[in-house]
Formats: C-alpha cells, sequence, structure tokens
C-alpha cells in the first residue's frame, strides 16, 4: 500500500541533480481534487466537522517531569507554572504560550489550552522537543529529574545578561549546543545534557500507564463508519543516509527563473463502514534528488503518482498501522488514545522495510488537529541506515471541496535575533487584504558592525505578489484566498533569491520555517524562520506571533 511508505517509498527511486526550470519534476503544491477549495479559518460555523462539545479545561500541566517555575502568558495574565508543574487556564481556555526567563527571555513556543503540555506541543519538531527536554533537564534546580525547577537565577527576576543569553537560545540544528553557552556559563557552567539522556527521561515521563494527556471522550468523526473526510499533510524535516553522516535539512521549494518549484504531499481519506478509502487525488509519492549544498538535500513531490481514482483498504489493514490509523479504525477514538508517545525506537515492518522509530502524536480539541512528530530509521534493505524526521498533521473537514488554512490577515509582533548578536530587532507585520506593511527595527549589518540594527523607514504597502517572490512563497498558491497558508506549506524549507531590482549577482538565501497550530482558528502558534547560509550555518532567526 503506497502510502503507508509515505517518508521515502519513492523518495530513493532515483537521485538526480537539480537543475533550472525545465526539471521534470516542476509542481506547485498538491491540493484536494476540486476546482476551488472553500476556507475554513476562525469562523467556528463555516462548517467544520461536529466535534461535539469538549470537557472545558481550566488547569493543565507542563510535563517533562513536573516543571515548576516555567513562565506562560495566556491573555493578560503572566505567571509561573506551580510544585506540580500547573499552569491555569481560566474559562476562556485560550491559547498559552510558554517562555524561559520571562517575556524577555526564551519564547519555547504557543499552544491551545490543553490538560498536558510536553516538549514536543510546545517546541514543535522532534530536533526542538529534544533541545528543549535537554536544556530543562541541565538547568533543573532540584537534586534529581522527578521534578524540573527552573533556577531563581531565571525565573526571579532574572539580570539583563540572563534574558539576553535566553533570547538567542535556538533549539534547530547544530547551533543549539553553542547558543546555550552563554547561559551555562552564567549558572556555573553545568554540562549540556546528552540527547539520548533526554529522550530517556521523556519517555519515562511520558509513559501513558502514568500519564493521561487528553479525555477519554469518544470523538465520533475520527472513528469508521463516521463518513468523515480526514485531509493528511505531511513534511519530511531532515535526513541522513548511514550513522557517521550529519543531517541535512529537506528543500521543498526552489526559487529557480522567478518561480517556485516544487510540491508538497497530500493524502484525502474518507472513514465508511466498510473499508478505509484514500481519495482520488491524493500523492504521498516522492523524488529526493542531491544537491550541490552540501548541508541540503531536495525532496520533491512525484507528480506523475498522484492518484486519478479512489482506492479502498480494508480495516483489518488499517488497524495495524498504528496511530492514528489504529483509532480510526476503531470505534472509541478519543484525545487519550491519539495523544501519546513512543521514544523508544520500537521495531516494526513497514512493508517490504524492517524499520523502527521514536514518535509523538498529539490531538488537540480545540484546533481538532492530530499531529504527529516522528523519527525513523530504516534497518534494512537499500536504504539501511537512514534516519529520517518528519512532521505530519491529520485534520477533518467536511467534505471533499474544503480545506483549512491559517490566514496571516492581523498583526504579527516579530523578533529577529542573529548567532554572536546580543541585540534583539522587534518589529510588527500587519497583513491586510492586499499585502503587508513593515514597522519598528530590523538587522542592518555595517563593515564596522555586524549587529547594527535601523528603524525600518519605508512602511509603504508591500503585496502578497511580492511577498510571494521572496520567502513567503505559499502566498497566492491557495486559490481559497491570498493570504493563507496550508500547516505543511507554514513546515517547509525554502531557496530563494533575494536578488534586488536591478542586481546582477543572485543571492540565494535558504529560509527554513516551523509552525504549530493553536486556537480555533489555527492563527495563534508561534511560526519560527530560520535564515541559512550554504553550508547550514544559521545566519538569522525571526520569531512570529499573532496578536
Amino acid at each position: 500500500m503506497q502510502f503507508k511508505l509515505s517518508l521515502v517509498a519513492a523518495s530513493l527511486l532515483a537521485t538526480l541533480t537539480l537543475t533550472g526550470c525545465n526539471d521534470d519534476s516542476s509542481s506547485t503544491p498538491t491540493t484536494p481534487d476540486v476546482e476551488n477549495p472553500s476556507p475554513e479559518t476562525g469562523n467556528p460555523d463555516t462548517g467544520k466537522p461536529d466535534t461535539g462539545n469538549p470537557t472545558p479545561v481550566t488547569t493543565g500541566q507542563f510535563i517533562d517531569a513536573k516543571v515548576q517555575g516555567l513562565d506562560y502568558v495566556i491573555g493578560t495574565k503572566a505567571a509561573q507554572t506551580d510544585a506540580e508543574g500547573n499552569y491555569e487556564l481560566g474559562a476562556e481556555n485560550g491559547t498559552i504560550s510558554f517562555y524561559i526567563g520571562g517575556k524577555d527571555g526564551l519564547l519555547i513556543g504557543s499552544v491551545s489550552g490543553r490538560a498536558v503540555t510536553t516538549p514536543f506541543e510546545a517546541a514543535g519538531t522532534y530536533e526542538r522537543s529534544i533541545n528543549l527536554a535537554r536544556l530543562l533537564l541541565t538547568i533543573n534546580e532540584h537534586n534529581d529529574d522527578s521534578t524540573i525547577i527552573i533556577p531563581s537565577l531565571i525565573k526571579d527576576n532574572p539580570s539583563a545578561d540572563i534574558q539576553a543569553a535566553l533570547a538567542k537560545i535556538t533549539l534547530d540544528d547544530g547551533y543549539f549546543k553553542k547558543s546555550v553557552e552563554t547561559l551555562l556559563t552564567l549558572l556555573d557552567s553545568k554540562t549540556l545534557v546528552t540527547a539520548a539522556d533526554a529522550q530517556k527521561h521523556m519517555q519515562a515521563s511520558l509513559n501513558p500507564e502514568q500519564l493521561q494527556r487528553g479525555s477519554e471522550e469518544v470523538l465520533t468523526q475520527w472513528a469508521k463508519g463516521s463518513n468523515q473526510i480526514i485531509i493528511h499533510r505531511s513534511a519530511n524535516l531532515r535526513v541522513k543516509n548511514s550513522s557517521d553522516e550529519t543531517f541535512k535539512t529537506v528543500i521543498h521549494q526552489d526559487q529557480q527563473n522567478g518561480k517556485y518549484i516544487g510540491g508538497l504531499s497530500l493524502m484525502n481519506y474518507k472513514l465508511t463502514d466498510d473499508q478505509f478509502t484514500i481519495l482520488a487525488g491524493s500523492n504521498d509519492s516522492t523524488i529526493e534528488k542531491t544537491s550541490t549544498l552540501p548541508s541540503f538535500v531536495y525532496e520533491m513531490t512525484n507528480e506523475a503518482k498522484v492518484s486519478t481514482e479512489n482506492k479502498m483498504e480494508p480495516w483489518s489493514e488499517i488497524e495495524t498501522m498504528g496511530s492514528p490509523y489504529a483509532c480510526m479504525a476503531a470505534k472509541n477514538c478519543s484525545e487519550s488514545l491519539l495523544t501519546q508517545a513512543n521514544l523508544e525506537y520500537i521495531e516494526r515492518q513497514d512493508g517490504d522495510h524492517k524499520q523502527k522509530e521514536a514518535q509523538s502524536g498529539t490531538y488537540d480539541p480545540v484546533t481538532q488537529v492530530y499531529t504527529q512528530i516522528r523519527s525513523k530509521e530504516y534497518l534494512d534493505g537499500d536504504y539501511t541506515g537512514r534516519i529520517s524526521e518528519s512532521i505530519e498533521f491529520f485534520y477533518p473537514v467536511t467534505d471533499a471541496k474544503t480545506d483549512r488554512f491559517v490566514d496571516f490577515t492581523g498583526t504579527w509582533t516579530t523578533k529577529e535575533t542573529r548567532p554572536d548578536c546580543t541585540n534583539v530587532a522587534v518589529s510588527k507585520m500587519v497583513f491586510n487584504d492586499k499585502g503587508l506593511i513593515l514597522t519598528g527595527n530590523e538587522f542592518k549589518p555595517t563593515p564596522e558592525n555586524k549587529c547594527n540594527t535601523i528603524t525600518i523607514q519605508d512602511t509603504q504597502l508591500t503585496p502578497y505578489s511580492e511577498l510571494a517572490k521572496i520567502d513567503f512563497w505559499w502566498f497566492g498558491i491557495n486559490k481559497a484566498g491570498i493570504s493563507l497558508a496550508t500547516l505543511d506549506q507554514l513546515n517547509t524549507t525554502v531557496r530563494w533569491n533575494d536578488k534586488d531590482t536591478g542586481e546582477t549577482t543572485d543571492n540565494f538565501k535558504i529560509n527554513r520555517f516551523s509552525y504549530i497550530p493553536a486556537g480555533k482558528a489555527w492563527d495563534q502558534g508561534l511560526l519560527i524562520r530560520d535564515t541559512l547560509n550554504d553550508s547550514g550555518n544559521k545566519i538569522a532567526t525571526i520569531t512570529m506571533k499573532k496578536s
């Protein structure tokens, strides 16, 4: 069954060189098999699936062990988690943002109000989540790791030096270890916990036999026989082909001759009583292509593999595939059953291949999205030793002609940091129905000062058509609206040309995006945009949070 091999079933059938806009894999992102999918963004009356009325949650808990002293903001309220890791959501059950060291410290992420938040929900990707766990365990003031206590130097009126050290931390890639050095020195040079130890600790903390991470109320729309349409979007984030290689970031879109080429996988399912149906227009087949850039690899959708007709699979086959498919195959699928973590690299058979994988899956009753983050290693065959990390989103829609999006319209606060710079550039991005107005500060390096910032003088509107030519490639792509983006589009890496009008010299940059939806309209999450050079080294990080 093709869709079972969603990471690399077709990826390594060919290793080609990306060559210009005549490449036969040029494509636009795959969309459902309809002419004009209608958006479902922010209005509860736009036809979203009926999920019933989940029991309100007024208190939540942050767990990588119980974390005490973690700063959080919900609405106008700012507080810290207590000795049990608890946080107060209040009656509104709104979006909650987590920080280490207050609002001027490290912003971890923003999530919908929920009973339990772990590093996986807060940080987003597998890599970021493990690194967050490493950081929390390293700075722990408790005498053992049964509880994590944020140090007094951080949680009790942190100094300007502490806050500056926290603000420059990045949880991604090889720069993470370097980015925490200043903080650990200020905390008496603590030794950074290894990724393996952090993963082992989280596996024990998130053991489903000891920790229930959601309601047991049945999610009828996720069960077989519901006739529900489920959309499945995914993006492979980084790969390495052997244990002695370093990870390479996956580039999904490449700008050539002023036009992006590439594509993302999309699967559409229908949960009938008799069978699991893969709808026409689905495609999760990709072709991996070599890159002249040492730290990157291209992965594009194989347009030749788009299905032209529905394909039925027996439920007996689906129930063996693990979460969330096993939950769909049951009549009692719930948030509790969907929200599971297994970080012990359990061996399993995937088609013709033996593999081991670690994964965390979470259902958010506010967004109605199931998010799965996983690391997978192949144990035999041509792909032996290959490890890939991915993010996947599953969500119900009312019918096959409908999709859901993040609408950028509104005001976003942005913060830009750069390696080896202690200052932060803060700006406002206001998106309206025509484009963007930017105000505030931005980095403008000079030969004398690489950390120089300036006040933005040009506050004229930049239309979406111009934004789409740079790294905001998704604007105008989705037929339902010019300001919209899908969840997989917000988790891509793009290569684009920052050459000004009239310039003859190319100025290619690589931007990597990460986003987990939060809030009813999906637009309250934290969008992280890293700019990388050709060697994969980080030039800048911008975080974007909608007001």
